[in-house]
């Protein structure tokens, strides 16, 4: 019996001994919620360990009770008891050693384990500008990434290009992927959604996105919940703006009649010269504009359990432009969730809607810079005058009133843009992932523009109205497999995938004439002017591969592949293969290595090939999307009738454009304060995409060709400095600076033959962007005629005052010597004081307004220019004047394309100054988590000898050139606002 007793009591130990034994599972993230590869996890005492999956995920053998030490270079190391086979961890970043994670394509990974052309932009370096568009909240962010606003306008897109311009006539923006999704356009988003924004620049970081990143990616990844206890957050700004006009104005009265009194040949009307006629002198700047209101409110919500986790947003923006008539709204909002269905299941649905509704009365400022300061716009009675009624006196050209037609005319416009997403995780085996990707964008357009027939503008035609819809749906879904593994100190990540992309729109435009004043709808026209409509589609087939490799953190290797198939080629062409590879060496974790004042000593190289496909649309604004085709058009020219129209002829062997990529970076870091980047860069595009115009005779306008060659090079510099860290004293001071150079060269074109574009052509040899007009030669001394360079066939060179005998030569470059930016931000105790500040040196910009506003004559009736510092008028001989004499008419056609006007554009801009106060110990006192007030300047000033508004504004043609005529000066703002969370 005891025998017996004795064997049941080992038998009961021996299954409880068994029975705490098991497989401990779960999901390590970081503190904003992104999951963490290659977290290190060990059982204390033993050599048992693991280490995280490419989604955060692991699985270990081990014992209730055992200790388990989580471990991952950047972050505090943990150790848990194992009390439960379920544990996941958010381990917090340590900052003495932060390596942060970096998203980059289909994924994320390790900075140090990096070896593409990467820079990270957080969200607390965007949210400083005020602003609905993304893109403008780069500007000297990155090294090699050259941004410039277009427009003033709230919500408009500017210009972006990333390591030169490669192409022709192929699409020059970079590619915008938000949260894995590629977009059709930079996106509308709210700046409190966005979590970090990531540049790739080259072929490395952005092979795996193909042919559609030969002009680099912009990845944006928007905020989820974190597990624990629900927040509240709620953001408000608000602040007022006004237009600033940098070194441009235009004459007042007295200046205005000195200049008319300095014509060579008579006054153009004496009537202007009376003492009440300049006792008026009428700032129509003034007149035409105010101080504008911004307003950004937004709230945010996020919370949730190991199970479910809610992140939902609501954002409202509102400007009332500082240009009259003008109004901007944006209500945005979204909701991404992670719901854990089953350990091996996680779904991701989100959902986000945007809708912008803009008014417009103005469209465009240019009217009232050619005002006469001698006509005022209201009479005694405070009442809008309209000059064209003869019984009224007024001098200036046309007879126009700037602000008339204000009370009558305007456009509106309404956008709505819905984007579903579903996606999910499958953790099919350890290390082994399946992730599916879905979205839906839905985009609808309406814009109205209304011409009341009681305007000036609107007599002739007894008033118009114009409608115009458009709608597009953009479908995404990517499907994803993707393995990781660990052994010993190798790892290894291996991804494929299959992608599908399409967009389809369609357009509706028509118009009436002959309206009922008031009315704002087609059915009160009595005329139908016209009546148009347009639908097409495209899509890409694409098949990805990459697989990533290293070695105790001190080598690493990457290999990516992508088959891209389109739409837009031909059935032979139809498919492009693009690929890199790429290496890195972390020196500092050599065993070799001890130099303990160099923190980081790390060196990447890469190679590859990138695509491009043509442009959408040309540069006359006509959709593109068949270049290999041979199209035709359909018009109502004749009788009423349909009429179809040979359009564009056909060529099955055009091709991609592909772009070969080299790469060669240094990154260190030493005394544990200083950081610097450096980067030597190759692009060679073969292939370039130009559409060929032919004569009228060959029965089709033009076609596309694959036509040359065009290689930029480059060199980038980052540099970062913890000046102070704030451990003595409180006070902490960092600095960011970046400056990078590009240069390029067409080295090949079809036949070596020169292609125009508008004052620009290609030439083997030179730049893509030179300027190609008539060179300005200055003022005639004895005579005051303007003069241009004539060069013989021998080279010699000789002058003219006859603007048709000027030799159309060489002049000048849109393309900048190098550009960058540099920003800092100081800390003491509770305060903080940031700054943001861009460059721009080198740059050539045609500044075609001044054929109009500088005219020396030509347009007598119109007010002109003010004389800028440094310039001087032609009075009489010896003069040594930069404008010629002033002529009723014009002066021999000064006014008219030449290097006269081709302008240095560079300029130093101090973006943003913020003064921010965070209010500490909230917490224990009150149901608020943080609370911070802040205030900024925004455009506080630029130093540039441009004589335009500012070098970066103007509606840059597809030629380059910078037309200000009409466009919105970019305003400054005075902002003031807090945020707080519960």
């Amino acid at each position: 019996m005891k025998n017996i007793l004795l064997t049941i009591c080992l038998c009961v130990l021996g299954l409880a001994s068994y029975a705490q034994d098991g497989v401990v599972k779960g999901k390590i993230l970081d503190s904003s919620g992104l999951p963490l590869p290659g977290v290190n996890i060990l059982v204390k005492g033993t050599t048992n360990g693991t280490s995280t999956d490419f989604d955060g995920n692991y699985e270990l053998k081990c014992a209730m009770g055992d200790e388990l030490i989580f471990s991952f270079m950047g972050f505090k190391t943990q150790t848990i008891t194992v009390e439960s086979w379920l544990i996941n961890r958010t381990l917090e970043d340590d900052a003495e050693m932060l390596d942060e994670l970096v998203v980059v394509g289909y994924g994320v990974q390790k900075k140090s384990n990096m070896t593409g052309s990467v820079t990270n932009i957080k969200a607390d370096d965007l949210k400083s500008v005020t602003t609905p568009n993304i893109a403008n909240m780069l500007q000297g962010k990155a090294a090699g990434v050259y941004v410039s606003a277009n427009s003033g306008l709230p919500g408009a897109a500017p210009k972006i290009r990333i390591r030169g311009k490669s192409t022709l006539s192929g699409s020059v923006d970079p590619l915008w992927v938000v949260d894995g999704v590629i977009q059709s356009e930079a996106p509308d988003l709210n700046a409190q959604d966005i979590e970090s924004t990531t540049v790739l620049k080259d072929a490395s970081a952005t092979a795996l996105y193909g042919s559609r990143a030969a002009n680099g990616v912009v990845l944006v990844t928007t905020r989820s919940a974190k597990e624990g206890q629900s927040k509240i957050n709620v953001s408000v700004k608000t602040g007022v703006s006004q237009l600033s006009l940098g070194n441009f104005s235009m004459m007042n009265a007295a200046e205005m009649t000195d200049y008319i009194k300095s014509f060579g040949n008579g006054y153009a009307d004496l009537d202007w010269f009376t003492e009440d006629a300049q006792a008026i002198d009428t700032d129509w700047f003034d007149e035409g504009t105010k101080l504008g209101v911004v307003q950004d409110y937004g709230i945010s919500f996020s919370g949730g359990n190991d199970k479910m986790k809610t992140y939902i947003s609501g954002n409202v923006y509102d400007e009332s432009g500082a240009v009259k008539g003008y109004d901007y709204t944006r209500y945005s909002g979204r909701m991404n969730v992670d719901y854990k269905i089953r350990d091996y299941l996680t779904l991701h649905p989100k959902m986000s809607f945007t809708y912008k509704d803009i008014s417009d009365k103005q469209q465009g400022v240019g009217e009232m810079f050619l005002n006469m300061p001698y006509d005022r716009p209201r009479d005694d009675n405070g009442d809008i005058i309209n000059p064209k009624d003869e019984s009224v006196g007024w001098i200036g050209r046309d007879r126009s009133n700037s602000i008339y037609d204000l009370q009558w005319n305007y456009s509106e416009s309404s956008t709505l843009k819905l984007s579903p997403y579903l996606g999910f995780d499958v953790n099919i085996a350890p290390g082994l992932t399946f992730v599916s990707s879905n979205s839906f964008d839905y985009q609808h357009h309406n814009s109205m523009s209304y011409t009341d027939p009681m305007s000036n503008s609107g007599k002739n035609d007894k008033g118009a109205i114009s409608n115009y819809h458009w709608k597009s749906m953009n479908r995404f879904s990517n499907q994803l497999l993707r393995f990781t593994k660990s052994i010993d100190e190798h790892f290894f990540t291996v991804m494929a995938a299959y992608e599908y992309n399409d967009y389809k729109w369609s357009t509706t435009k028509a118009q009436k004439n002959g309206i009922v004043s008031g009315t704002s709808i087609l059915d009160a026209g009595a005329e139908m002017k016209n009546i148009e409509g347009s639908q097409d589609k495209y899509a890409f087939k694409s098949y990805l591969f990459n697989a990533n490799y290293s070695y105790a953190s001190r080598y690493m290797g990457q290999f990516s592949f992508r088959r891209d198939g389109s739409s837009k080629f031909g059935k032979d062409t139809q498919f492009g293969n693009f690929y890199s590879i790429s290496g890195g060496w972390n020196i500092h974790n050599e065993d070799f290595f001890d130099i303990k004042e160099i923190n980081v000593l790390k060196f990447r190289a890469s190679y590859g090939v990138l695509g491009n496909t043509p442009s959408d649309y040309t540069a006359s604004g006509k959709s593109n999307y068949h270049p290999s085709k041979e199209l035709y058009s359909i018009t109502n020219q004749y009788n009423k009738y349909p009429v179809v129209s040979a359009d564009q002829l056909g060529n099955d062997d055009l091709t991609w454009e592909k772009t070969y990529s080299t790469n060669f970076a240094l990154d260190t870091r030493f005394l544990d304060r200083f950081d610097i980047n450096m980067e030597y860069y190759i692009k060679d595009t073969k292939d370039l995409l130009y559409y060929v115009t032919l004569p009228a005779t060959a029965g089709f306008k033009g076609y596309w060709e694959n036509i040359g060659a065009v290689k930029n090079q480059g060199f980038e510099f980052m540099f970062g400095a913890d000046i102070f860290k704030g451990t003595d004293n409180g006070f902490a001071w960092h600095i960011d600076a970046n400056i990078g150079i590009n240069t390029n060269e067409v080295q090949e074109l079809y036949q070596n033959k020169d292609y125009t574009s508008g004052n620009k052509i290609r030439r083997e040899g030179e730049d893509i962007d030179t300027w190609y007009m008539r060179k300005w030669a200055g003022v005639n001394t004895e005579d005051g005629k303007p003069q241009w360079e004539i060069v013989g066939e021998d080279g010699e060179k000789t002058l003219t005052s006859n603007w048709n005998d000027g030799t159309i030569q060489m002049v000048g470059s849109a393309t900048p010597d190098y550009f960058g930016g540099l920003s800092s931000v100081m800390t003491y105790k509770n305060f903080s004081l940031s700054m943001n500040m861009d460059f721009v040196q080198g740059i050539d910009i045609y500044n075609s307004s001044r054929e109009l506003y500088d005219n020396d004559g030509a347009y007598a009736s119109f007010n002109s220019m003010s004389l800028k510092s440094g310039w001087s008028r032609w009075t009489k001989p010896g003069d040594k004047a930069t404008h010629p004499q002033a002529m009723n008419g014009g002066n021999s056609l000064s006014n008219k394309t030449s290097s006269r006007y081709l302008e240095d554009g560079s300029y130093i801009k101090l973006r943003n100054v913020t003064l921010n106060y965070s209010f500490a110990g909230l917490k224990t006192k009150t149901f608020l988590n943080n609370l911070s007030v802040y205030a900024s300047v925004e455009n506080v000033f630029t130093i540039t000898d441009f004589s335009g508004v500012d070098p970066e504004v103007g509606d840059e043609n597809s030629e380059g050139e910078t037309s200000q005529y009409g466009d919105y000066a970019i305003p400054r703002r005075f902002m003031f606002g807090f945020n707080f969370s519960f």
